[in-house]
């Protein structure tokens, strides 16, 4: 099953009082494809241990933002990763540097795409 993982740039309706100048582009700022590591991750890590990737619809879209990013960044930091190998520990590294991203700007979401 392949799942087009993006994190993407929204477009902020509040104002923030940041100063004046071009608004960053929305749209995707990164982009990764993968097929089935991201489901062979939930197999080794354990999809109790990860329930919000569990979520993840592997034939349809899901986007988290907020409090969702909050939570699977926390379900990754305590999650075993060393289990994980190669492109498996790639996507988990991902994810988890994505989600740090978006706690720190609230404009940016991660999408997910499956076919």
């Amino acid at each position: 099953m392949t799942l087009v993982i993006e994190l993407r740039r929204g477009v902020s309706t509040v104002r923030t009082g940041r100063r004046p100048g071009p608004r960053p582009a929305a749209g995707t700022v990164e982009r990764v494809v993968v097929d089935g590591e991201l489901w062979a991750v939930l197999e080794t890590v354990g999809r109790h241990r990860l329930p919000t990737l569990a979520d993840v619809d592997p034939y349809g879209d899901t986007v988290l933002h907020g409090q969702a990013v909050d939570r699977m960044v926390r379900e990754l930091e305590a999650a075993d990763r060393s289990r994980l190998k190669g492109a498996e520990s790639e996507v988990a590294w991902t994810l988890l540097a994505w989600g740090l991203r978006c706690r720190a700007d609230s404009d940016l979401r991660i999408s997910f795409s499956g076919d």
